[in-house]
């Protein structure tokens, strides 16, 4: 990971020395914003007048304008148009700053300033919108456009030595009216943790099926993780191992076996609260690492095996969300988390439908479609983090425990809410409103989330109608042709990996609540350039520290 631009904050944009920054950005919400502001600001609407007498258009959109006044001689202009409509919410900031910033990068900039504008009163009317981490969001708007990613900064290091950009900012001048220090340097703190830890996700997410193996994964982990206080790694490559453990794992990644560079394996994270009476709950966090999926034996085909280097981003979100945990040394936490990596390779050893295959809670599974991987490379890890939650209550711990998994998992859900995120809930989760604290995070945070409800047709869907099997992984439908075809993954995690035996009707002593997040929507901004792939957000990192943080 790179080192981030230096942030400094400032109550007013006279605080700055010209020399200090080499552009201004002004975000603001309205056209006459600027004019209601006292000097230094009235010299940018003088610098911007020339410009509206000829442009009707002008101020409705990103604009460069010269201004002798200010840093560098460049002042952009980045409008909001609205942010208190029916559907309006805390994006329309984070794009502003993004689209701001990546105007003055274009012009030059290496240092800028961001002024923003205070927010109208009116955002706190808007029904389902929550602007209360607005600063935060700016901030990550701006350390996205610096961002470079990890292959393109291998790549420029290669051909241009020393004098590669790597970053495209140096520093950030932060200037928000209105707030104190002290929330301004709470906002930094938090906004610079997140980012870190999203900069993991991203770097990992970027690489190709090549740069980013399995074992290559894993190594990206590990080397981040080693700066970070209280965050323990630990890898498991041996095979043995994997198939006696992660069984459903180790039969998907079969096919794989032909190459060592593609063997699966099992990266651990643990993270400990630096106060440990502080600790609220004990997360446990199951990630989906498929590195490249063909689909196995049941291939893809019509090009839609185009981006499954895409199927990690889940591993890749939950080890971005611990990294950034331990950056920011959250105290209200503990993280307990597996990540399974694998190729869902083709070959003469792969798993194959009509298979009956063992789950470690000793589950048998009927396989229908390898191209299901997803949920078999989790329900192992998800087993093993009930068994120790188990255990840990039986040694008297009274710490809240829940099971998260999360992945890029079907298509039904891009297909049922577009570029969203979406959980499905147990009923210990649903009761306690786990998945409402991600809805509320995610609207927070810029990076929203549904929260889909499960059925009793779900479970149904899955349930074994023989003597010679327990479950079903799944039809042999793509997820986009089957009724309710993001959510029944859900049941067959719960039932696979021992999970049915805690629900609501357990008992409280007994439940264990679970929230399965699939960022497939999520996960990727949705807008491919040309033939190339979608950017990656990130997500659900922010959502998590929102959710999980103090």
């Amino acid at each position: 990971m790179t080192t981030l631009p230096e942030i400094r904050t400032h109550s007013s944009y006279s605080q700055l020395a010209v020399g200090s920054h080499d552009a201004a950005v002004a975000v603001y919400t309205g056209a006459d914003i600027l004019t209601q502001q006292q000097t230094p600001y009235t010299d940018w609407e003088a610098a911007a007048a020339p410009f509206r007498q000829i442009d009707k258009e002008f101020g409705k959109s990103v604009v460069l304008v010269p201004a002798p006044s200010v840093g560098g001689g460049r002042l952009v202009l980045s409008p909001i148009d609205s942010v208190d409509d029916d559907t309006d919410d805390v994006r329309k900031v984070f794009d502003a700053v993004k689209s701001g910033v990546a105007r003055a990068i274009e012009a030059g900039a290496r240092r800028p300033a961001v002024y923003l504008a205070p927010l109208p009163a009116s955002v706190n009317a808007v029904p389902d919108a929550d602007y209360s981490r607005w600063i935060e969001v700016a901030l990550l708007a701006a350390l996205e456009a610096s961002y470079v990613t990890l292959v393109v900064r291998e790549h420029r290091t290669a051909t241009l030595g020393a004098d590669a950009v790597v970053e495209n900012l140096h520093s950030i001048d932060l200037v928000v009216e209105s707030h104190s220090d002290e929330e301004l340097r709470s906002a930094v703190k938090r906004a610079t943790a997140i980012e870190g830890g999203r900069r993991l996700a991203l770097d990992m997410g970027y690489g190709d099926p090549e740069r980013m193996t399995p074992y290559k994964c894993a190594e990206t982990i590990q080397a981040a993780a080693a700066s970070v206080p209280g965050l323990e790694f630990e890898v498991i490559k041996d095979l043995d191992i994997i198939k006696q453990d992660y069984p459903l794992l180790y039969h998907s990644a079969r096919a794989s076996f032909a190459e060592k560079r593609t063997w699966p394996c099992v990266v651990k994270l643990e993270y400990r609260s630096p106060v440990p009476a502080q600790v609220k709950e004990h997360l446990f966090l199951v990630g989906k690492g498929v590195t490249y999926d063909t689909g196995g034996i049941s291939l893809k085909i019509g090009g839609s095996m185009r981006g499954m280097s895409r199927d990690k981003l889940g591993a890749c979100g939950v080890a971005g969300f611990a990294v950034a945990t331990g950056l920011m040394q959250e105290t209200a936490v503990d993280l307990s988390c597996v990540l399974a990596f694998e190729r869902n390779s083709i070959g003469p050893n792969s798993l194959l439908p009509d298979e009956i295959v063992y789950s470690r809670a000793g589950v048998r599974v009927l396989i229908n479609d390898t191209d299901a991987e997803g949920r078999l490379v989790m329900t192992d890890p998800v087993a093993e983090c009930r068994e120790r939650i188990l255990a840990a209550r039986v040694a008297g711990s009274k710490i809240p425990a829940a099971i998260y998994t999360v992945a890029t998992l079907t298509g039904h859900v891009i297909r049922a809410y577009g570029w969203y995120g979406a959980t499905v809930a147990n009923g210990p989760a649903r009761r306690g409103k786990y998945d409402q604290r991600l809805a509320v995070s995610g609207l927070a945070y810029g990076d929203p989330f549904e929260n889909s409800i499960m059925r009793r047709e779900d479970h149904a869907f899955v349930r074994g109608r023989t003597d010679r099997e327990d479950v079903y992984q799944s039809n042999s439908q793509p997820s986009t042709l089957t009724d309710r075809g993001h959510q029944y993954p859900a049941a067959f995690i719960i039932k696979a990996s021992g999970l049915d035996k805690h629900s609501v009707g357990a008992g409280a002593s007994a439940a264990i609540p679970f929230v399965h997040v699939d960022i497939a929507g999520s996960a990727e901004d949705g807008s491919e350039p040309g033939l190339g792939l979608c950017g990656i957000t990130g997500s659900p990192v922010a959502t998590f520290a929102g959710a999980f943080w103090s």
